[in-house]
């Protein structure tokens, strides 16, 4: 079910997005390490140099954002539960509450990607517009992708491709 809000209200909620990404980036990128290299070398044909070697990786949870209680009062009951997702990435920091499979570290790369080409509050913002256009976690544009393309590489990871490419031409086209 779609939501119908304002324009001030989605950019509100955008930058209430924004900020709490870069809040939680904050938090857990002193924790941090780098991507382990089995885990680096089984993933470099998919994925550019530079986001394989900035992401930062950490097993946390991430805590509810605290602008829910004002997600509920418009009347979207059906807000990400962010502390208990397997895996969240805020800019280049990823943290994951199960242990890393390659797959979820693979999703997780898409959205580093994501916000590479989109930046912070224009990837909030598509997450935002995503979400109430389609009115749930699985009609978001991103995670479409993000699990497109950990599906695509899960079924055959010899087969490679470029998740920056795909990125770059969902934007161009303005699927996000």
């Amino acid at each position: 079910m779609p939501y119908s809000l304002a324009e001030k209200q989605i950019e509100q909620l955008s930058n209430w997005i924004a900020t709490y990404i870069a809040e939680q980036r904050a938090a857990f990128q002193g924790k941090a390490a780098s991507i382990e290299g089995k885990h680096h070398r089984a993933l470099q044909a998919f994925f550019p140099a530079d986001v394989l070697n900035n992401v930062r990786v950490v097993r946390g949870r991430a805590p509810e954002p605290p602008f829910y209680p004002q997600l509920r009062a418009l009347g979207i009951r059906n807000a990400l539960p962010f502390s208990d997702m397997a895996g969240i990435t805020f800019q280049d920091v990823t943290v994951h509450v199960e242990p890393f499979t390659l797959p979820l570290l693979f999703h997780e790369l898409v959205h580093a990607v994501q916000y590479k080409h989109l930046g912070l509050q224009g990837f909030a913002d598509a997450y935002v517009r995503g979400f109430l256009t389609g009115g749930s976690y699985e009609e978001i544009p991103l995670e479409k992708q993000a699990y497109e393309l950990e599906g695509k590489f899960s079924a055959n990871s010899a087969a490679t491709f470029s998740v920056e490419d795909d990125v770059r031409d969902r934007i161009r086209a303005k699927r996000f």
